[in-house]
């Protein structure tokens, strides 16, 4: 468990603001589709903020990243919300171990929550125009089989990002192995609460001899040499980092990781190409007419992403499966199923925009990973 001193650092604890006349800014946030309107008023004196990333099974699983990407608000700070949005506005899920997360039910853009047993608010990184805090701690990497995310991030512009106990936070019995009907492995994919989840079987030669789907596989020898094909059997699913806005805002990270899968890969049940009836998704378009989400409509998890740009036919479609709801039981980076993209990170000069000192050290992360691990940092386009 985190130390007093620890717990007091994690929660903000000793930024309270001064007593009497101080100086104070206020920082904006909003939702994708903009029915979450709120700001936040700071004393200047206790900026930046810490935030932390907690990697634990319920923020994965509810978020559909790699963690939840948080800033616990200093004693007393609440939201201020916009005229025409409010709190009830809201969908609230309470999750596995206490505490209320909250999302947009219109777009699914994560909000943040409210402790009842800390009597404060977290906020989510993402859905701010503005940055007003600093990478402090990884939470709950314990949880995390094979780390995930947290060695691509051990420091943030020269300072140490120290990884910090809150116990163990995580599913039990929820990472064992998946087989089909055909007695042949799967990846299994649930979100927090259960509403949605399918199946992603292993590339077909159907997919692997394709014109188009075949560029979205990998062999270990072709992550070596990405312009030629092996025979081997081995065939993986590309993944990749994202950090475009649209998907920083929308899942409340900065960064969502995600696998590329064709459409005729989801079973358990199928995919439909309008993503409509699996149990509790819910659609959004982020752009209209070109991109498509999918979302938790109970507990908000990110879940995928379709767009015109990977279709080049209904049946050839490909998609983006949010990573952090998948349950590989080697580890969340699924990395039986993956071969990562290490020697670059999508959308990170726009990320640059945002914030230049996170997003530097995760491209430098990421590849420093990539080499130390399988000797090379893999580059390959994602569009």
């Amino acid at each position: 468990m985190a130390d007093k001193d620890h717990l007091i650092k994690v929660t903000n604890r000793d930024k309270i603001a001064p007593t009497g006349p101080h100086e104070q800014k206020s920082f904006a946030a909003r939702c994708h589709c903009s029915r979450i309107r709120f700001s936040v008023t700071l004393a200047t004196a206790a900026l930046p903020l810490r935030a932390f990333i907690c990697h634990c099974g319920a923020c994965r699983t509810s978020h559909g990243t790699f963690g939840s990407f948080h800033i616990i608000l200093p004693p007393g700070v609440a939201p201020e919300w916009d005229e025409g949005s409010s709190r009830e506005q809201l969908a609230w899920y309470k999750g596995e171990y206490g505490g209320d997360l909250s999302f947009c039910p219109t777009c699914g853009t994560h909000a943040g929550g409210y402790s009842p047993e800390l009597d404060q608010w977290a906020v989510t990184w993402g859905i701010f125009d503005e940055k007003f805090w600093q990478l402090a701690f990884h939470t709950c990497t314990q949880s995390a089989a094979g780390g995930g995310m947290a060695p691509w991030l051990p420091e943030v512009a020269g300072a140490a990002v120290p990884h910090v106990s809150l116990g163990s936070q995580d599913f039990p019995n929820a990472c064992e192995p998946c087989v089909g009907p055909d007695g042949r492995e799967r990846l299994r994919a649930e979100c927090a609460c259960g509403g949605v989840a399918f199946s992603i079987t292993r590339p077909s030669q159907e997919v692997i001899d394709d014109e188009y789907m075949g560029d979205y596989v990998m062999s270990s020898s072709s992550a070596e040499n990405p312009t030629t094909r092996s025979n081997d059997e081995n065939y993986k699913w590309k993944a990749f980092l994202d950090m475009c806005r649209d998907c920083g805002r929308l899942s409340g990270a900065t960064v969502v990781p995600w696998i590329l899968v064709p459409r005729i890969a989801i079973t358990d049940p199928p995919m439909p190409p309008d993503f409509q009836g699996v149990g509790t998704l819910k659609t959004y378009q982020s752009t209209r007419g070109r991109v498509t989400r999918g979302f938790c409509g109970r507990c908000g998890a990110t879940v995928l992403l379709g767009t015109t740009r990977r279709t080049p036919s209904e049946r050839q479609a490909v998609l983006n499966v949010a990573m952090g709801v998948l349950r590989a039981p080697e580890g969340v980076r699924a990395e039986d199923w993956t071969v990562w993209r290490t020697g670059n990170v999508a959308w990170a000069d726009d990320a640059r925009g945002y914030d230049a000192e996170f997003t530097d050290a995760l491209v430098s992360g990421i590849r420093n990973w990539g080499v130390e691990t399988h000797g090379q940092a893999v580059d390959f386009p994602v569009i």
